[in-house]
């Protein structure tokens, strides 16, 4: 063996230039780093099948993309399963080919902040899938036949996901909500975006993006750690590292007054939307938010539920909060009833979040808190849908936060839920949206 392999082995041991294990407190996962590049490795052993999941995690999505260029994540995206120089389905082993056969669950997905890639397979699985994984970081082919047919593919999803008035309402709110932030485009890009896209154009983001030094390797299953790490050093280490673009100022004016979005769409249900501006994801108030979701939303004992759906003004109400890298949303949403109008729903969403911001119950909190703890545990229940949380983590900028998400949520007091209530359920903070039956002109004279 040679001293160069020697050394790289002690390295992602946890020696020199490498970081120390995480503490059991974490989960149980374990991060190093790959000293040659900086390529981030965590590592979760889970007994319960003879499976492994490998996941990459690219922080690279629509908010790293410039004007001219919106969707150029997603596309590059579609174009990661096209073939790089060792994997193509020219050589009858292209990702598909080769995993498929074998059970593998094989996909990606593209959001603001993020791209990532996973394969869950039979545990052997796990050199064949870093070796893929390991060429299309850095030997994509784009060719240029196969970028035109994919367009089409994804033109095909934009025109799905702009027929859906669901999307058309969350764009418009979005949009309004954001001035001059990626976040106000839709992660999808724009049609005359995608169909200029060439091959310099995903060519350069790729180059630009997707580096072992920007990226995060998660490992979940039957694996043992000492094994699997150094499966990914031998198929990783030989990637350099290289400069990335200078971090883009993405500056949003301080909202300080209500935006109003309407959307008018033939045959869509009645929808009206309060989006708040919020913290960025690992600010501990977004916390909070978590349990105002879920004491206003949260059930039939939440208050929108007692307000709207049991006195006939809506058949259903929710909540989201983004944990994104920079400050997102916190909405709140209700699907009015066909006897009832967008006003008065607006005007009873409206007055249940100033009661809230007075302050809520104990009973409420504990309520709230046991709803989310809960979900957490039981939405933890395998390789998968344990990568796909530690996925968003790492693309609000710390994956730790996965692990310390119920205890987090569990030491709030209502004192912090209602001072959280009161900073950021102002209406100078607020977008309000409406989707509205186009053929219903009344539900704008309401």
């Amino acid at each position: 063996m040679e001293a160069t392999e020697l050394q790289a082995r002690a390295t992602i041991a946890g020696d020199e230039g490498a970081t120390e294990p995480s503490s059991s407190r974490d989960g149980g996962i374990e991060e190093r780093r790959l000293a040659a590049n900086g390529l981030k490795i965590l590592h979760l052993p889970m007994r319960t099948a003879p499976v492994v999941l490998l996941m990459v995690t690219y922080e690279v999505g629509s908010r790293h993309e410039r004007a001219g260029a919106r969707g150029a994540s997603h596309m590059l995206e579609h174009m990661m399963f096209k073939g790089s120089a060792n994997f193509h389905k020219g050589q009858g082993n292209s990702i598909h080919q080769l995993l498929l056969p074998l059970g593998a669950q094989v996909n990606a997905t593209t959001w603001y902040d993020r791209t990532h890639y996973f394969a869950l397979a039979p545990r052997d699985s796990l050199d064949l899938i870093a070796q893929i994984e390991a060429d299309r970081m850095s030997n994509l082919s784009l060719d240029a036949a196969e970028l035109a047919t994919e367009k089409t593919v994804v033109l095909n999803e934009f025109d799905r996901l702009i027929g859906d008035p669901l999307e058309q309402l969350l764009q418009a709110v979005w949009g309004a909500a954001f001035a001059s932030h990626p976040y106000g485009m839709p992660v999808i890009g724009r049609r005359e975006d995608i169909e200029g896209f060439g091959r310099e154009h995903l060519l350069a983001h790729y180059r630009a993006h997707y580096r072992p030094d920007n990226a995060t390797i998660t490992l979940i299953g039957d694996v043992e750690r000492d094994a699997a790490l150094e499966t990914v050093r031998h198929r990783f280490e030989g990637i350099a590292a290289r400069p990335g673009p200078e971090a883009a100022q993405l500056p949003e004016p301080e909202q300080d007054d209500e935006r109003r979005a309407t959307v008018e769409c033939p045959g869509a249900p009645g929808i009206v939307m309060l989006a708040y501006k919020s913290p960025c994801g690992l600010d501990p108030d977004v916390d909070a938010l978590e349990v105002l979701g879920r004491v206003l939303a949260g059930g039939r004992s939440s208050r929108l539920y007692r307000r709207l759906v049991a006195a006939g003004l809506a058949t259903e109400v929710w909540a989201d909060v983004s944990r994104l890298r920079h400050p997102g949303m916190f909405q709140l949403s209700a699907v009015v009833h066909p006897d009832a109008d967008h006003r008065r729903v607006e005007y009873a969403m409206r007055a249940a979040v100033e009661e809230v911001r007075a302050g809520i119950a104990d009973e409420e909190l504990a309520r709230a808190q046991s709803q989310i703890c809960g979900r957490l545990l039981t939405s933890r229940d395998g390789p998968l849908a344990i990568a796909m949380q530690l996925n968003e983590a790492i693309a609000a900028g710390d994956w730790r936060s996965y692990a310390t998400a119920a205890e987090r949520v569990g030491a709030l007091t209502a004192g912090d839920v209602a001072r959280v209530a009161a900073r950021y359920l102002g209406e100078q903070r607020l977008t309000v949206g409406w989707l509205v039956d186009a053929a219903d002109r009344t539900a704008l004279s309401s």
